[in-house]
């Protein structure tokens, strides 16, 4: 029998049957990359819908662009210039692509509502996670003291090379001086301060240890492999 692709599966929604959150690992390249072989790029999608239960059909892709920009769905399809998406409605799988950017998984359980952000170190720079929060907040009427939110795997702190002039945009606390007189930039720890500035519990977030850079078996990294890098999906559906 062959071995079926290793998918991640954030814990911290293991008690809602409504919903399904999942992201894949470097077994499957997802995205047409330029390196990419576009017949096995389309083998492996089916192979991982298949895998998660879910169809082509269902599928909400936004066309990323590094951006704060964030769209709300109510229906499958393409979106356009948009970095985050978020819906209130059953059978539709909201879908990000990552290879170093940190796939961000809110949920509210008391509206029924949910969002998926594609978030780097440009989309942080313009609060797309702050701003995402508050979009919730005016089309779905959701609380931030209500939501659960999961950062997914992304390049770390450990890993994360920057240049000074983050110094520019970040508070100093989520930048590491190294001894290579570089600084490492902490992502998670950004995204993580944009919730809770959002009016989101800190007991409510939870971070995944995972680093795209050094974990080379598991995941795609750009920042490690360049153009070669192919990218992962991060998935996020209300079940109908």
């Amino acid at each position: 029998m062959k071995k079926l692709p290793l998918l991640l599966k954030p814990e911290v929604f293991s008690n809602f049957d409504a919903i399904l959150a999942v992201m894949s690992t470097k077994d499957l390249n997802l995205n047409f990359t330029d390196n990419a072989n576009p017949e096995l790029v389309k083998e492996n999608r089916k192979i991982f819908l298949a895998q998660i239960g879910v169809s082509e059909e269902q599928l909400a892709i936004p066309k990323q662009i590094h951006s704060a920009n964030f769209c709300v769905v109510n229906s499958p399809g393409i979106y356009e210039s948009c970095d985050a998406l978020m819906t209130n409605k059953t059978g539709i799988y909201l879908v990000v692509s990552v290879a170093d950017c940190a796939p961000v998984f809110v949920f509210d359980p008391v509206k029924k509502a949910i969002a998926l952000i594609h978030c780097g170190w440009r989309g942080a720079k313009e609060k797309i996670v702050e701003k995402t929060i508050y979009g919730m907040w005016d089309s779905f009427g959701s609380n931030p003291s209500d939501m659960i939110a999961y950062i997914g795997a992304c390049a770390s702190v450990c890993c994360y090379e920057v240049d000074f002039e983050f110094e520019k945009f970040f508070n100093p606390r989520f930048l590491r001086f190294k001894r290579d007189r570089k600084y490492h930039f902490d992502l998670k720890g950004e995204i993580y301060a944009q919730l809770v500035n959002s009016g989101v519990k800190f007991w409510n977030i939870s971070v995944s240890k995972h680093c795209t850079i050094c974990e080379d078996k598991l995941f795609h990294s750009y920042r490690r492999d360049g153009d070669k890098s192919g990218r992962m999906w991060a998935v996020f559906g209300l079940n109908s």
